[in-house]
């Protein structure tokens, strides 16, 4: 046996009990460092969808054309029980009272009380002047006339979209936001939980 070897045999041999309650303190150290990095880590019963997984490049350049510039992080952002992450596109039109814009923000239910609170905020919305309810598309829907934007809440997520003349948004059309909505909510990024 190697010299080494034999003096950790020995020195272990003799302070068997300084040896045993400092294995044990350094195994309940690490099982309290696993500890707070677990509880220091989001754990969510659905993941926060990414606005601009919904609305890719590819989409955009469908509804705008080939050019394109595209906004907004991706990123959702995490505040209480909902996360919202937004994405939006322009086509490259030289008017700026002309320019064509496609944009969706989506606020997602983290957990089973963000769900509550996104039907409560919807249907709050959903009360004010200039709303035309919209049926076929989601599990509800509106749309707000005066800003063009067209609201629907679907499992536990809610999507604010906008399609249409960025300078008049008042004018976008009703039926081309919502064959956008249909698209959004047929992505499979939406239905990751």
């Amino acid at each position: 046996m190697k010299p080494y070897l034999q003096k950790i045999q020995t020195y272990v041999a003799n302070h068997r009990n300084e040896v045993t309650i400092t294995g044990a303190l350094v195994v309940m150290v690490l099982i309290l460092v696993a500890l707070f990095i677990y509880d220091t880590v989001p754990h969510y019963a659905y993941q926060p969808v990414k606005a601009c997984d919904l609305l890719t490049p590819a989409k955009a350049q469908d509804l705008l054309d080939d050019k394109v510039i595209g906004t907004d992080a991706n990123t959702p952002v995490v505040s209480g029980d909902t996360a919202t992450s937004k994405c939006s596109y322009s086509d490259e039109n030289a008017d700026k009272n002309q320019m064509k814009v496609a944009a969706v923000a989506v606020r997602s239910a983290v957990d089973d009380k963000g769900v509550q609170q996104n039907k409560a905020d919807f249907m709050t919305a959903r009360e004010a002047n200039d709303i035309q309810v919209v049926t076929g598309v989601g599990e509800s829907a509106y749309f707000n006339k005066t800003s063009g934007q067209l609201n629907v809440l679907s499992g536990h997520v809610w999507l604010i979209i906008s399609y249409g003349i960025g300078a008049t948004p008042q004018n976008n059309d009703l039926s081309e936001a919502v064959k956008l909505a249909r698209d959004l909510l047929s992505t499979p990024a939406i239905h990751k939980a």
